[in-house]
C-alpha cells in the first residue's frame, strides 16, 4: 500500500452490513505518530480484515469492529509497522465510510502510552474470533497476554 495523500474509498462494500471502507492518509504514511498499516499490505488485504470483522460481528459495546489477517498457512500476520496483529475500526457515523488502523499488541515498538493492555480489545472479542476460526486457541491466549507470534 503506497503512502496516501487523500482518502481512498474502496469500491466494494462489506458483504454483511454493506459498509463502505476508506483508506486514510493518517494511517498510510501521512502521520508518523499514528498507527500505520504495513507498506506491503495490499488494499484488498486491509479491506478483508474489515469485511471479516463485520461478517463475524466482532464489535465491542460501542460498535467498534476488530479484525485480524491470517496467512496462507493459518498463522496470524503482522499488519502494522509496530508489529500489531489486531486492527480496530472505529464506528463510523451513519452514511460515512469506515476506516481502521493496526491496534494491538504493542510491546516494544509503539508509543509507550499505547503499550500493554491499554489498547487490548475485550476478552470476549478474542473468544468470538476463536469461535469463528479467525484465531487459534493458542493465538487467543497469546493475544490476551499481549505477546507477539
Amino acid at each position: 500500500m503506497p503512502t496516501l495523500t487523500t482518502a481512498v474509498v474502496h469500491g466494494t462494500r462489506t458483504a454483511r452490513s454493506n459498509y463502505q471502507y476508506q483508506f486514510t492518509p493518517k494511517h498510510h504514511g501521512a502521520d508518523v505518530n499514528a498507527a500505520q498499516w504495513l507498506l506491503g499490505l495490499r488494499m484488498e488485504e486491509e479491506f478483508s480484515v474489515f469485511d471479516q470483522a463485520d461478517m463475524h460481528e466482532l464489535s465491542d459495546q460501542d460498535g467498534n469492529l476488530y479484525g485480524v489477517l491470517r496467512g496462507e498457512e493459518g498463522n496470524l500476520l503482522y499488519i502494522g509497522t509496530w508489529h500489531q496483529q489486531v486492527a480496530e475500526f472505529p464506528v463510523a457515523r451513519a452514511g460515512e465510510a469506515w476506516h481502521g488502523y493496526p491496534l494491538y499488541p504493542l510491546v516494544d515498538l509503539g508509543p509507550e502510552n499505547r503499550r500493554g493492555e491499554k489498547g487490548r480489545p475485550a476478552k470476549s472479542l478474542f473468544d468470538r474470533m476463536a469461535h469463528a476460526g479467525l484465531i487459534s486457541r493458542r493465538d487467543r491466549r497469546r493475544l490476551l497476554k499481549g505477546d507477539h507470534a
